[in-house]
């Protein structure tokens, strides 16, 4: 279950602003439900990840169905559940692939998400469902996606022991 904070904010590091921010100039407040959803993205995924490293923006969380067609995001896309945010990693020492890659090697159980999507544009989109998780894990390049596998060379996942205390 997710924790409800007292104090608010969607998250320990993230607040209702960042989580339903948009460019496009478009209304884009959460309904109740996707309201919960965000504070579960926060709570079991983003939370986590800027404990490790460091802080994190988010380009895009929630979007209202105007929002989500402004910017030609899916028709089926989970950004409009409050179920996925697409984040830059603020630290030079975290380019996209590598957040993507930490992602990856999270503990199925700590970090249950349901897709990673490493943009060649630089940044991450990480999403959950409500359902059983997929852990699927793709790159996006001009539009078209294709399996992406992190590199076999970098092994991040004692990170998530470390900032868990698993």
């Amino acid at each position: 279950m997710t924790r409800v904070r007292d104090d608010g904010r969607p998250g320990e590091y993230f607040t209702w602003s960042e989580m339903q921010t948009t460019s496009t100039g478009l209304p884009n407040v959460a309904l109740k439900s996707s309201r919960h959803n965000l504070r579960r993205l926060c709570h079991v995924v983003l939370d986590p990840l800027r404990r490790i490293v460091g802080p994190v923006r988010v380009n895009s969380g929630y979007r209202s169905l105007a929002v989500n067609t402004a910017v030609g995001g899916s028709r089926t896309s989970v950004h409009m559940r409050g179920l996925a945010a697409d984040i830059v990693a603020l630290s030079s020492a975290w380019p996209a692939e590598r957040v993507a890659t930490l992602l990856a090697q999270s503990p199925r159980e700590l970090i249950p998400f349901d897709q990673v999507i490493l943009y060649s544009s630089g940044f991450v989109h990480v999403g959950l469902v409500e359902g059983t998780p997929r852990r699927q894990l793709l790159y996006s390049s001009g539009g078209r996606y294709a399996a992406w596998k992190p590199p076999e060379d970098e092994d991040l996942s004692h990170l998530w022991t470390d900032a868990s205390g698993l």
